[in-house]
């Protein structure tokens, strides 16, 4: 008996112990035409928490509390997306007069990948429930 009990009791603790992890949350970012978005990340937001997903290339990612894919507690979040900009086309040269000369500057301006409101809790229209392992999949519009 003391042998069984050896064998089994460490096997129930490893049992425990891997399944008090927070809920998986996973899904893609895509546009309607299923195009990926292939940079930024998914924030999700409740009171007194915020936890995030990077968004890989291929538009996937998985969220966590601390680091990507280590699971977000249960509840319900408001989610939004972040760091969605890029460069933008140089838009040209501007001279900026200095005590040798005039410098030349070129000037790239940031490019958002989606529209503004995807960008704030309060106005992208995204919630998820989490209760266990969660897929949460979104489709934004393309900007305008």
């Amino acid at each position: 008996m003391k042998k069984l009990l050896s064998i089994v009791l460490p096997l129930l603790v490893l049992v425990f112990v891997a399944g008090c992890g927070d809920p998986k949350v996973t899904g893609k970012v895509t546009f309607p035409d299923g195009t990926p978005l292939t940079t930024g990340q998914v924030m999700f937001q409740k009171e007194g928490f915020i936890g995030s997903g990077s968004i890989k290339k291929d538009g996937t990612y998985s969220a966590g509390k601390q680091k990507d894919g280590d699971g977000l507690p249960p509840g319900t979040y408001q989610v939004f997306l972040s760091e969605v900009s890029t460069f933008g086309e140089m838009s040209g040269n501007s001279g900026v007069e200095t005590s040798i000369g005039t410098v030349i500057l070129e000037v790239a301006p940031t490019v958002d990948l989606v529209p503004t409101k995807y960008m704030s809790p309060a106005t992208s229209g995204l919630t998820v429930t989490v209760d266990g392992p969660t897929k949460f999949d979104i489709e934004v519009e393309p900007p305008q």
